[in-house]
């Protein structure tokens, strides 16, 4: 289990260091752009950049499925369990868990190996204004799917992500760690 958490550390660590640098290069455009658009008027060598639009929406579409699994990972996301608990019994809710759970993990294999098809097949092309590979681009889909992958197999084997600040928080901690 040490090794795991290990393993999750280093995973989250570059999962949140991705984003909090994608995140920071989507607002820097973003702001440049604002400035270059609105208030330096006029000048013909400080026009808005064309290529800005095209990378704010490849990071925003990086910064949405790398998010997804920390919202998976903390329980965030809006699920269907209160329904199932109040109205049917807990063995049944268990089992219903285990079986979406499995559909989910299934659903996220399949995006993974199609992403990394389509990925490969538009690495040959490029985005309109500036010369990135459009892989880049679909690159999204089978990393933010892998991690999403993972957080979601964890809980299916644990029956809940075994490093989620909210449980740590909410349970003591025991020594089996």
């Amino acid at each position: 289990m040490k090794a795991l958490r290990q393993f999750d550390r280093v995973v989250n660590t570059v999962r949140v260091v991705a984003l909090v640098a994608i995140l920071i290069a989507v607002i820097g455009m973003c702001t440049m752009n604002i400035v270059l658009r609105y208030l330096i008027k006029g000048a013909a060598a400080f026009r808005p950049f064309p290529w800005v639009d095209e990378l704010m929406r490849m990071g925003t579409i990086w910064i949405a499925f790398l998010a997804a699994g920390l919202g998976v990972k903390e329980g965030s996301h809006v699920s269907l369990e209160s329904l199932t608990e109040k109205w049917l019994p807990p063995k049944v809710t268990r089992v219903l868990r285990k079986i979406a759970l499995l559909v989910v993990l299934a659903t996220l294999a399949a995006l993974i190996y199609y992403g990394v098809l389509t990925t490969m097949r538009q690495s040959r092309s490029y985005l309109q204004n500036i010369r990135i590979s459009n892989g880049w681009f679909y690159a999204a889909i089978p990393v933010g799917c892998g991690y999403l992958f993972y957080d979601f197999l964890l809980i299916f084997i644990f029956g809940s992500h075994p490093f989620a600040k909210k449980k740590a928080a909410q349970e003591p901690v025991s020594g089996s760690f």
